[in-house]
């Protein structure tokens, strides 16, 4: 940042609204004088609070707007295209478009070089099959090759594919080489009770195409497929969502000491609402 301070590092930053506020302090920490009328004045806008309203997530930018915060920032040619990224990213409304800002971003050099795991779990979590392999190389059938994993694996992988994941797996610290072979370098890993990051959204969504393709597959004896189309109270909703993570846990808790599994399964549950939600009364 060339206003205030080489502190504030743009390619840091997921999130352009938090980086605005950080760049707005570092400016003003930088020079006592400098204000919303100065940047307004020399980014081109008429309205002196703009730049505040931005940052404080009641305006968005557009591409007018955001051509003259580019100029006002007085980012560099590599700065531009990332800010521009970000911008569409955290502006998205649908998760695809969201999904193709967020590949721009961490193709980016110096995004790399700050955050280099990055680009590793979004491998992780938008393909299917990482978990599974994560399972299936502590257990007592695997012989060490990739072509063995592919062949346990429904639907079918390549052997290619497979000596990628594990690959993948050990970068990101997942699995770590013995004497003998592998082992987890935790029992368990959860994205935790809410899904805050579009990258776990690819997951599921990767997961329930998935679903669709076993359900022919897979005998009934050896699946469970239910569901339950319930009439609630808006407010039971929440109490059903604890339900379900108390659940989670349990089954976790109960999976936790089989430590040489000679299964993968899968387990899906999921909750939503199939009408739309009215306004609770004023």
């Amino acid at each position: 940042m060339r206003s205030g301070s080489s502190t504030v590092n743009l390619f840091q930053y997921l999130d352009y609204r938090k980086f605005l506020r950080d760049w707005y302090q570092a400016a003003k920490k930088s020079r006592a004088s400098f204000s919303f009328r100065t940047f307004s004045k020399r980014a081109g806008f008429q309205s002196t609070n703009f730049f505040k309203l931005v940052m404080d997530g009641e305006r968005n930018l557009t591409e007018e707007s955001l051509t003259k915060f580019v100029v006002g920032l007085k980012l560099n040619k590599q700065e531009q295209e990332f800010f521009r990224n970000l911008v569409f990213f955290n502006q998205a409304k649908t998760h695809e478009e969201k999904d193709l800002y967020y590949q721009r971003l961490i193709r980016s050099r110096k995004f790399n070089q700050l955050k280099p795991i990055e680009r590793e779990q979004y491998e992780y979590y938008s393909t299917w099959y990482h978990t599974i392999i994560r399972e299936l190389v502590v257990s007592k059938d695997f012989d060490g090759t990739p072509e063995s994993i592919a062949k346990r694996i429904s639907p079918s992988v390549t052997p290619a594919q497979a000596a990628k994941s594990i690959e993948l797996l050990e970068k990101l610290g997942f699995i770590k080489k013995t004497q003998g072979g592998w082992e987890q370098a935790s029992s368990l890993v959860s994205t935790g009770p809410e899904v805050t990051s579009h990258m776990i959204v690819n997951y599921h969504k990767n997961l329930l195409d998935v679903t669709k393709e076993v359900l022919d597959q897979v005998p009934p004896s050896q699946r469970d497929v239910s569901t339950m189309t319930l009439g609630v109270l808006r407010d039971r909703i929440p109490q059903l969502k604890k339900k379900i993570q108390e659940f989670r846990q349990e089954i976790l808790k109960l999976v936790s000491t089989d430590t040489d599994p000679e299964e993968v399964v899968q387990l899906n549950i999921q909750l939503f609402p199939m009408t739309q939600l009215k306004e609770a009364p004023k």
